[in-house]
């Protein structure tokens, strides 16, 4: 075992336990964390086997913290996903969005940027007042402050040191590193080899200044207005919902305003500012801000990368309706902050390409109170994060989520992405759009769906999440997704209650390819898994990735190299607790635990069931243990439990 140990050392808390009295252990240990110290054993291994150094390769100015820290703990991640799942809070978007924060600090980053701290002078009032109420204009002078003061200025903070030519390029050229044209599809292997050596031109030229970026502050500065904005903006919302007149009467104004008098100098009535009443309005253009008070509600929005400002949209009531005209629109934080809040109806929000919750160099977030929804766009969308987060909250009703291409909760450089939904039977569909090229004729990238992704081997990447709590939900991808990841970035998806359907094709459902990791866990229901190959847990290429389901009757199916395999010095791992369990894989040579034997010391793969009355086509046995044809693979099928204890769609 030396030979492995020395290039898989890792530690895992659940083994160090193990080997402790067990009457000292605070807690009790999870099934899996027995479950896998037991085949462990069996296989002649331990927990500590699995690891990877961030010296593995050359460390880069772009590594995360919490990447590089889990990429030497892997078995971590499931404990990680937990933490994740418990971080939000209903009605306080900001605690969500501050912990994504923590969870961007560099490998190497000691300090962390602050949003600018604005002087007395710069809070002082700069524009009468036009409303009567006091509560409003207490919101109006808030968002003011931050839209004309801290947000600009923290922007300029965090790139000041930056020429004008490198914020155009990161405008322009960096931003095709993450676009596809559907005309690829048709470009000769020359047309290709030349488009790919332009894109890794834009890499090189991104790694001569990108670190000199620090997004830090806009960040802060996007969390710190929702903390001070939001319970402002409860008590409007708490009177608008009183019922009477009392949404007219937060409109009633302080006076007669003389015709020859600007509106430009009243609170709420400047450039870029709209407040709509209770009944429907249409918003067409480039807002800075809106408050709209109820009413179905017509939003045609646009955005200007090239004059970068902040956007802030609140929206009480009504089935409204947004419709990106331009890219960067619609919850999008380009160079800036983009907030949009909107509190009740079923909504509908169809974006292009960075938009929907997306942040490019900066912060973007959505969050939705309640409703029957349904999320459009393209590329870099609902919940997507390259220096910076994108965020999508909602927080009840069956909503429909259809992109293209990194969207879902997708993490690029120095960037975090989440998709959290609280309750719902909801649909996740990816791809579609942008072949595959390289590889099918058939099929389409989707890289999305909890997916972290870096630009081998010169960046790393981000961290990208996809949180489901509750409802009956289907997860539809092609290539690259459900908690999957390539290139020192993280990608998760955490399903916690329901009958869930998830449909991929490759490199899915707790994957991860090329010094990384992917994990996909799904709580309580009878879950259906199908893909190809490459997926339900597994590592290629000096990466580990997990497949956890504790509870619930669920069916696995899969071609190859998948079910808990290893390839490449890479370490795959599938885990089902409980449950009556069917596992169907087409090559039994390389799947249910498989590591293969290359580059000497091989890799590890494991297959773990725990309890439950369990079918299998191939190399797994119902009540058995196996090793398979690999150097460290295998599989034990035993009955930690008699039978599943919970119901399957306990929440």
């Amino acid at each position: 075992m030396k030979s492995v140990q020395t290039i898989l050392m890792v530690s895992f808390l659940g083994c160090a336990i193990m080997a402790q009295d067990s009457t000292l252990t605070e807690k009790p240990l999870a099934p899996e964390q027995i479950g896998m110290a037991h085949l462990m054993e069996y296989l002649n291994l331990t927990t500590d086997d699995i690891t990877y150094r961030s010296d593995y390769t050359e460390p880069d100015s772009f590594r995360l913290k919490i990447v590089a820290d889990l990429m030497r703990r892997p078995l971590d991640m499931i404990n990680y996903t937990k933490e994740i799942r418990t971080r939000y809070s209903a009605g306080q978007p900001e605690i969500l969005a501050g912990m994504l924060f923590q969870d961007l600090q560099g490998e190497y980053q000691t300090k962390r940027g602050n949003a600018y701290p604005p002087s007395a002078d710069d809070l002082q009032a700069h524009y009468d007042l036009y409303y009567s109420n006091l509560y409003m204009n207490q919101v109006l002078s808030r968002a003011a402050n931050y839209i004309n003061v801290i947000i600009p200025r923290s922007t300029e903070s965090a790139l000041a040191g930056l020429t004008a030519k490198q914020r155009a390029f990161l405008r322009n050229e960096f931003k095709e590193l993450l676009v596809t044209h559907e005309e690829e599809e048709f470009l000769s292997v020359e047309g290709l080899d030349s488009l790919e050596k332009v894109e890794e031109k834009y890499t090189d030229t991104l790694v001569t200044f990108g670190a000199r970026i620090n997004t830090d502050p806009i960040l802060a500065a996007g969390i710190s207005f929702l903390r001070e904005f939001m319970p402002e903006l409860m008590t409007v919302k708490a009177m608008a919902d009183s019922g009477g007149q009392t949404r007219e009467r937060l409109l009633n104004n302080v006076g007669y305003i003389p015709n020859n008098v600007s509106t430009e100098k009243y609170l709420g009535k400047q450039s870029g500012w709209k407040i709509g009443g209770p009944g429907r309005d249409i918003y067409s253009g480039d807002y800075t801000f809106i408050l709209d008070l109820g009413g179905d509600d017509i939003y045609e929005l646009s955005y200007d990368p090239a004059k970068p400002h902040p956007v802030i949209i609140i929206d009480l009531g009504g089935n409204d309706s947004y419709t990106g005209i331009t890219d960067f629109a619609i919850a999008s934080g380009c160079y800036s902050v983009g907030i949009l809040l909107d509190f009740a109806g079923d909504d509908l929000y169809r974006g292009k390409s960075f938009s929907v919750g997306s942040g490019y160099f900066g912060m973007g977030l959505l969050y939705d109170a309640n409703g029957d929804d349904r999320y459009d766009g393209d590329t870099h969308v609902q919940g997507a994060g390259s220096y910076g987060m994108g965020i999508v909250i909602d927080e009840s009703g069956r909503d429909i989520y259809n992109a293209a291409l990194f969207a879902q909760g997708f993490g690029f450089i120095k960037g975090a992405g989440i998709i959290y939904d609280g309750d719902g039977a909801d649909s996740y569909y990816a791809g579609g759009k942008y072949k595959d090229i390289l590889r099918y004729d058939e099929h389409y990238l989707s890289m999305s769906q909890g997916f972290g992704y870096g630009l081998r081997p010169w960046t790393s990447g981000g961290l990208g999440y996809l949180i489901d709590l509750k409802g009956n939900d289907s997860y539809y991808s092609d290539i690259f997704a459900q908690g999957a990841s390539y290139w020192w970035s993280l990608g998760m998806l955490y399903d916690s209650a329901g009958n869930d359907n998830y449909q991929s094709y490759q490199y899915a459902q707790g994957a991860a390819t090329h010094m990384t990791l992917g994990i996909l866990v799904d709580e309580f229901g009878h879950d259906v898994y199908f893909g190809k190959g490459l997926m339900q847990g597994v590592g290629h290429d000096y990466s580990c990735a997990i497949m956890l389901d504790r509870h619930g009757n669920d069916t696995y199916t899969a071609y190859d190299l998948s079910q808990g395999a290893g390839s490449a010095n890479g370490a795959g791992i599938q885990i089902d607790n409980e449950g009556d369990d069917r596992y169907f894989i087409k090559n039994p040579n390389n799947t249910h635990g498989f590591g293969d034997t290359r580059r000497d010391f091989g890799s590890i793969g494991l297959f773990i069931d725990l309890s439950g009355l369990d079918q299998y086509t191939g190399f797994g046995k119902d009540n058995f243990y196996w090793k398979t044809e690999s150097r460290w693979g295998g599989g034990m099928d035993i009955e930690l439990h008699p039978k599943d204890s919970v119901q399957a769609n306990k929440p």
